[in-house]
């Protein structure tokens, strides 16, 4: 199935109305089961077609169902189904989501510590490599450049050389899908990478971040108060409205050093 269809619609300029054919993106239902008792995982899933092993691999690990040290469970996917060989119980969700809020079925949001996880690694970065970040635009042939409707989630190196990218329409699955391909490919957990963000960072943003010992994250969006608390607990640095050579440092700005003394 593609990450994008095109649609008819209607453009107006002026007085003057044209039909026109617009590239958009695929929103799909992904359904997921597992070997549960019930064989419910998490419901009906919305999400751009595509990399479906990844999204479900980081889904789990941003649940908490899969930690740090557990093995990558078996994933069978298709036609629009994907299948855990995995007999946990989903900790968090109870009810199917959308693309557009992750939060969605949770019964309680807090700042408390977060099990599995290893603390944050105590490395710094110069903040040459985070301006560098801030300037970088949109490769050609992205599913947000034919669309203008795509989240994306992207990682890099400490010297700010980009890794892997993902896109999807909803921002916590573009960030799902970086780390469940990040963990697929075995470059894990991700302690010496930047991941940026193209949306605003919620609660649940930072909440995956920890869970994938990423130190930090960046976007070129805001940050609501609920995430800038959960960052702080867990001394992850958030940088916040990251573009065009601009950035604030919300927390952790120990990580950030303007000399070349970069561990």
């Amino acid at each position: 199935m593609e990450d994008r269809m095109d649609r008819m619609g209607f453009r107006y300029q002026g007085l003057n109305r044209t039909p026109v054919s617009d590239s958009v993106a695929n929103e799909a239902p992904l359904k997921t089961s597992c070997d549960s008792a019930d064989g419910r995982l998490y419901g009906t899933l919305m999400r751009t077609p595509g990399e479906d092993k990844a999204l479900i691999i980081g889904l789990m690990t941003g649940e908490g169902d899969l930690r740090q040290d557990d093995p990558l469970p078996r994933i069978q996917t298709e036609d629009g189904n994907v299948h855990v060989i995995w007999e946990g119980v989903p900790s968090h969700r109870s009810l199917d989501s959308t693309s557009s809020c992750g939060m969605c079925g949770r019964e309680e949001v807090r700042v408390n510590p977060i099990d599995g996880c290893g603390s944050m690694p105590n490395i710094n970065v110069d903040d040459k490599v985070i301006h560098s970040i801030t300037l970088k635009e949109p490769k050609d042939g992205t599913l947000y450049n034919a669309t203008g409707s795509a989240h994306s989630a992207t990682s890099y190196a400490m010297n700010g050389e980009e890794i892997q990218s993902m896109e999807d329409v909803g921002r916590h699955n573009a960030l799902d899908k970086l780390v469940g391909i990040h963990r697929i490919n075995s470059e894990w957990p991700m302690s010496q990478h930047i991941v940026s963000l193209s949306g605003r960072v919620s609660f649940e943003m930072v909440e995956k971040a920890v869970r994938s010992n990423i130190p930090i994250l960046m976007s070129v969006g805001g940050a609501t108060s609920a995430a800038i608390d959960l960052a702080a607990f867990h001394q992850l640095t958030l940088i916040v409205f990251a573009r065009e050579g601009r950035f604030t440092v919300m927390t952790g700005a120990h990580r950030i050093v303007q000399d070349e003394s970069v561990k």
